[in-house]
């Protein structure tokens, strides 16, 4: 527990310390110096990711009315919440001589806090002691991996590159997403390669074969190379994790449940990694997010949709992504369309090769009129198309329809059949994508579920 600064009377509080966390210790600084705004803002922040001493600071804020209106009610529960996630001693005694005094509407505020951010309730939506295991599924597993081609523009260097899949039922792999590659993309794009060329068991659940999302690794070792964690920015990012910097856990985090030479372990690895998202890192966020996400068929509470908006409010775009995916599903109002066009707007800007080819497939063939945006998907797909994943049917699948969403049938026709070759090769079903090629060859766009499976 952090140290702490408290008064003995009630009123006024002083906020609780910290030491070792430069988030909380801005939001911290910004209260000394009287930015009550800023600092409230991140103090919210952090305490509905269940940081107890940020939602104590929260507590004292709202009831000596500092960033905003004085709220007692709110108040009060923010400092319930923080007792019921490990700030027992901090708060101590002092909030019982308020509550006696609440009115219903300040008892009714002060409840709302607690269903939301007390322990249990935060327990159950996978922000606190987060459960990622799925007791009865077996995992996706590979059967045939052909060895990678080491990158021509490797230097002689090793390598780590750390991707999910999406693994069908057939056992067959696409829609590859790199967390992490290392020392550059031209390993990403050789291990792409590779893991399109493989074969897997499907994941299984209850003895019945299921669709899944499937993190994987590769190692690239060169000969008399230097061992990765032992040089440069690498081996700084390992000190810079052990002293607690965010970023840098969760880079080490991530590599050390792929890579046993790190000598860290797997459950170590994942432990800086969720660190990392507590920690306010929003990549982190959105790795936890989807971790939750894939096993929600087993956990339907704990969907992993609380990280993913406090990842993309940080400005991660797999998050802005997945997040606008979920929105215009079913049935939108047109509220969600908009926001969900907003955060696709956003989510534009990435130089990330799934977030482009994702947004692209939306902003040119999604189902909802509403997010279709022809001249945006150009621009995305000109990005996507120079970031060299050759190997992928998906990405000139997406080509194919910015450019039929733009006129360019001769162009959508061309990219669609080099599609259709790649499907081949890699042994997919191909109807709908040979349908496809026959609505452009008629000179007509495309619309639907474009990455759905084939």
């Amino acid at each position: 527990m952090r140290a702490t600064i408290l008064c003995a009377a009630l009123l006024p509080l002083a906020l609780a310390a910290a030491t070792g966390r430069a988030d909380f210790n801005a939001a911290l600084a910004d209260y000394k110096a009287g930015r009550y705004d800023s600092a409230r803002r991140q103090f919210t922040a952090m305490g509905e990711l269940g940081d107890c001493s940020s939602q104590f600071n929260l507590g004292v804020m709202m009831l000596q009315g500092q960033g905003g209106a004085k709220d007692v009610g709110t108040g009060i529960g923010w400092l319930e919440a923080a007792t019921s996630n490990g700030c027992q001693e901090l708060v101590g005694s002092r909030v019982t001589a308020l509550q006696g005094a609440l009115s219903p509407e300040e008892e009714r505020r002060a409840a709302g806090i607690m269903s939301r951010y007390g322990h249990d309730a935060l327990h159950a939506v996978g922000i606190v002691e987060p459960e990622l295991s799925c007791r009865g599924r077996v995992p996706a597993a590979a059967k045939q991996a052909p060895a990678p081609e080491y990158p021509a523009s490797g230097n002689h260097r090793n390598g780590l590159v750390v991707g999910e899949l999406t693994i069908g039922v057939d056992g067959h792999p696409r829609d590859p997403e790199i967390l992490l590659a290392a020392p550059d993309d031209a390993f990403a794009v050789a291990a792409v390669d590779a893991w399109l060329h493989s074969r897997f068991a499907p994941a299984s659940l209850a003895d019945t074969s299921v669709e899944s999302r499937l993190q994987v690794r590769l190692i690239f070792t060169a000969a008399g190379a230097e061992p990765l964690w032992s040089t440069g920015t690498y081996k700084d990012a390992r000190a810079a994790a052990d002293a607690g910097d965010p970023a840098a856990g969760y880079l080490v985090g991530l590599a050390a449940t792929a890579d046993p030479t790190l000598g860290m372990g797997a459950v170590r690895g994942t432990q800086l990694v969720i660190e990392a998202a507590r920690d306010g890192y929003p990549r982190a966020q959105y790795w936890l997010g989807m971790q939750l996400r894939a096993l929600r068929d087993c956990h339907p509470q704990t969907d992993g949709s609380a990280w993913l908006k406090h990842a993309a409010a940080g400005g991660d775009a797999g998050a802005q992504l997945m997040l606008a995916t979920d929105l215009a599903s079913g049935s939108p109002t047109e509220a969600q369309l908009g926001e969900a066009r907003a955060l696709l707007g956003q989510a534009a800007s990435s130089d990330n090769y799934y977030v482009m080819k994702h947004v692209v497939a939306l902003l040119a063939a999604s189902p909802q009129a509403a997010l279709r945006d022809p001249a945006l998907a150009r621009e995305v797909a000109r990005k996507l198309s120079a970031a060299g994943f050759q190997a992928d049917p998906q990405m000139f699948e997406v080509l194919a329809a910015a450019a039929a969403a733009n006129g360019d049938f001769a162009g959508a026709v061309s990219q669609q059949e080099l599609a259709l070759r790649k499907a081949r090769d890699l042994s997919w079903h191909s109807r709908a994508m040979e349908e496809r090629l026959a609505s452009y060859k008629g000179g007509k766009a495309w619309q639907g579920e474009l990455l759905a499976a084939p």
